[in-house]
């Protein structure tokens, strides 16, 4: 019921996000972007947080053991979105970002709640592994916002080129702003991913007795993080911007995806 109740109130809280984003919430030509109008979003989304963690949670840990099942890590990154969104809006302008943050979360709590796939228990995982998942979830979190961003600025920017220019959704703020926050959001996502990379091989030495096991995951996680960092380096060397900063980071984007989630949809879903 509560897992329910949960997903209803992501499908409001979307309709909410809609309603600014198209400029709902304007009076005379004007947001009303105040602290006060964009707390009230920044609490749904911290709220739907609180209630997507609280059902995941026996799902993910059973007597201090991870069940790595597929639907349960997909949540836990989804999750993990959700409150780095929450969190980022109270410092940066990235609050319409819920349009498509709000759905991934209610995605995130279906697969966890009703297709979590086959479980896959992990016995007595040494700290480094906890660390490991930690951060590779943090990092996932930072990059799938970044890559939100990226999309609404390719849509916004490809409208203002288009033979009718005007603005796509009107209360989104300004192309630099938004170029800004993605450029912001994959810097602190590309030095985690980094990161990650590191204590990967702390964990595989501890749980595998070898420091690197080449394998897609590696492989397709290393491409992810040379795609981020192309980006940050071609912004900062060559001057990209727009379209191109956008779609570097939603290429990068889905390289991380299969790094991510490819190798277990294979094995999880499609073979079983």
């Amino acid at each position: 019921m509560l897992s329910l109740i949960t997903l209803i109130l992501y499908l409001l809280g979307t309709y909410l996000f809609w309603r600014r984003i198209k400029g709902g919430d304007q009076s005379a030509g004007q947001l009303k972007a105040t602290a006060g109008s964009r707390g009230i979003y920044i609490a749904i989304a911290a709220l739907l947080s609180v209630l997507h963690g609280w059902q995941i949670y026996d799902s993910l840990t059973n007597k201090g053991e991870l069940n790595l099942a597929l639907g349960n890590i997909f949540s836990m990154v989804c999750l993990m979105t959700m409150i780095m969104f929450a969190f980022g809006a109270l410092v940066r302008q990235i609050t319409n970002l819920g349009i498509i943050v709000l759905p991934i979360g209610f995605l995130g709590l279906i697969a966890s709640s009703y297709t979590p796939g086959p479980a896959l228990i992990l016995h007595q995982a040494p700290p480094s592994l906890w660390l490991h998942l930690t951060i590779a979830i943090l990092a996932f979190g930072f990059l799938c916002i970044a890559a939100v961003q990226a999309i609404l600025l390719f849509l916004q920017e490809k409208k203002l080129r288009s033979a009718n220019p005007g603005s796509l959704f009107p209360a989104l703020p300004a192309i630099q702003t938004m170029e800004s926050n993605m450029v912001q959001l994959t810097l602190f996502g590309v030095i985690l991913l980094s990161v990650n990379l590191i204590t990967g091989l702390v964990s595989s030495w501890q749980v595998h007795g070898k420091t690197i096991e080449f394998n897609h995951h590696i492989l397709l996680s290393v491409l992810a993080w040379i795609g981020f960092s192309a980006l940050l380096i071609g912004r900062k060397l060559f001057g990209w911007r727009g379209q191109v900063a956008a779609k570097w980071t939603l290429i990068a984007f889905f390289i991380l995806i299969l790094a991510y989630f490819g190798t277990r949809i294979v094995t999880s879903i499609i073979l079983a």
